[in-house]
């Protein structure tokens, strides 16, 4: 069954009316905060523009009207795009319109993002493409303009009370850890803390630790890590580390270039990058005297 975030209503019933009043553009940008379910937003709409609900399994969702496209590892290819450019000059068959759904839009490879250029220059009538990312800046300029623009603000008091009925309850600074973001919060509130494994690095053995991150996710993670490190810089120190801010800073740029890595490559190893990122904390905490 269908997930739905509350947070999201606002927008579903303002589209919904511009379906209704047949206003929508053919091309629309969906974007929200990391963590704020920008797939099911995508879901949402693609199912309320077909009429008819989208399945969880969305790849695996056959309908003559309706196209997902998501990242082949780390990038959307011109192969997609190409299957894409044909199924829009068809006719509806047996939905009001058709849909295409492109999920984390921002991973179109330039040459995706170029073969996709014609379709949103020259849209085929009754179509609508539907583009969902979390990082709206790192779309090409050429089709952010071709796009009009609607965006999920964050509603935190929503994303608590939704928390609280998940059966999940964060402190601030786990929110914090967490982005902000009420998904990445529910994603790790089963797995062990990151307050608590940092505190656990000097006293476990490195595949242990390693293990542990990696059962949470490498990605969510070295972003947990990060705002962390942001919070100690702050106003939050992480228990044991007394180095100095120009330290913490280096290490810092070094787990941001190794989730680069992660997120661009295809071949980016992702345990030794993680290996390589806890043996030099590990190496900042002993300077600190912990």
């Amino acid at each position: 069954m269908n997930t739905f975030y509350p947070w999201h209503r606002d927008l579903l019933q303002r589209l919904t009316r511009q379906r209704d009043e047949d206003k929508l553009p053919n091309t629309l940008a969906l974007t929200t905060p990391p963590g704020w379910g920008h797939r099911q937003l995508l879901r949402d709409i693609a199912g309320m523009l077909l009429q008819t609900p989208l399945p969880d399994n969305e790849t695996e969702f056959a309908h003559p009207d309706f196209r997902w496209v998501e990242p082949d590892g780390a990038e959307i290819k011109i192969a997609d795009i190409r299957r894409v450019t044909e199924f829009a000059v068809q006719t509806a068959q047996i939905a009001p319109r058709k849909v295409v759904a492109i999920y984390d839009a921002h991973l179109l490879n330039r040459a995706a993002a170029n073969a996709l250029l014609k379709t949103l220059e020259e849209p085929p009538p009754n179509t609508h493409l539907l583009l969902a990312t979390p990082f709206w800046s790192r779309l090409m300029p050429t089709v952010r303009s071709r796009a009009q623009r609607y965006s999920q603000r964050p509603d935190h008091t929503a994303a608590r009370s939704w928390l609280e009925q998940q059966g999940v309850s964060v402190s601030d600074i786990d929110y914090a850890t967490a982005g902000y973001a009420p998904l990445n919060a529910l994603e790790t509130a089963g797995t062990a803390s990151l307050e608590k494994w940092l505190a656990s690095l000097p006293r476990i053995d490195l595949a242990a630790a390693l293990e542990q991150a990696q059962s949470a996710g490498v990605m969510a993670w070295l972003d947990q890590w990060y705002r962390r490190l942001l919070a100690h810089l702050s106003d939050t120190p992480i228990a044991g580390i007394q180095a100095e801010a120009t330290a913490v800073l280096s290490f810092t740029d070094s787990l941001l270039s190794a989730r680069r890595q992660i997120d661009t490559s295809n071949s980016a190893n992702q345990r030794l990058l993680l290996e390589a990122l806890i043996v030099r904390w590990l190496a900042l905490s002993r300077r600190s005297g912990a």
